[in-house]
């Protein structure tokens, strides 16, 4: 009978730390800088709000509630800038701030998860881009990269100008892309339950929509595999 009792204690206070800690931000906003260099890639979460620039040097500025920081992690994992809270336990933030400006040379790289929001402005480079955005985030700006590769899921959306080589979008669970200012060469495209991409290829498009889902297109590309269920359409706008 005790290691029974001793079992449930055990269990009722694992519940709560499984259950993730609800922490809502004191009002007051301090401001964190991190001595973080020699990335080009970004992974931000939770709901934060990124400014990322183009610069020669590295800067990694976070805004945070104060009483927050101690939950704040900001770490550089190989190639890749990490920005979100610590990952166990998961905590659901309320009322925070959770702000950062990020300045770097290039960026090749960008995930975007849990509903955070990110501007990008003024990279110019021939190296290839990979963005994903899930739960709801969004992505606006400019950029001019190489090839380029988007997976976009979770009523996320994209919206931005520059232009890229070849493009692949994968759009999914009501997501947006727009890439309607985005000159691209050759465009491969695939959106699913509901989602919406509009592109601008030069060269030859390929197309698969289903679900409810529509891909525009802008000018004259050349058609290749089209393919969509009754319920949705590939046509130019």
């Amino acid at each position: 009978m005790k290691g029974k009792l001793l079992t449930l204690g055990f269990v009722l206070l694992l519940v709560p730390l499984l259950a993730g800690c609800a922490l809502t931000g004191s009002g007051n906003v301090v401001t964190q800088e991190f001595a973080l260099r020699g990335f080009d890639k970004v992974d931000v979460s939770h709901g934060f709000k990124v400014d990322i620039s183009q610069g020669d040097t590295f800067s990694v500025v976070i805004r945070i509630d104060d009483n927050l920081v101690q939950y704040l992690e900001v770490v550089k994992r190989d190639s890749t800038l990490k920005i979100g809270p610590k990952p166990f336990p998961p905590y659901s933030l309320r009322n925070a701030t959770l702000e950062a400006k990020v300045t770097m040379p290039e960026l090749t790289g960008l995930d975007l998860s849990g509903g955070s929001h990110c501007t990008i402005t003024g990279f110019k480079s021939t190296k290839a881009l990979d963005v994903d955005l899930s739960g709801g985030s969004h992505l606006q700006g400019d950029i001019e990269a190489g090839n380029a590769s988007f997976d976009v899921s979770g009523g996320s959306d994209v919206t931005l100008t520059g232009s890229a080589q070849d493009v692949t979008i994968d759009a999914s669970g009501g997501s947006d892309v727009d890439l309607a200012d985005f000159p691209v060469a050759d465009a491969n495209v695939e959106a699913s339950s509901g989602s919406e991409a509009t592109v601008k290829p030069s060269g030859r498009l390929d197309a698969n929509a289903r679900s409810g889902s529509r891909v525009y297109y802008l000018g004259s590309p050349t058609l290749g595999k089209v393919e969509m269920s009754a319920d949705s359409s590939v046509e130019r706008k």
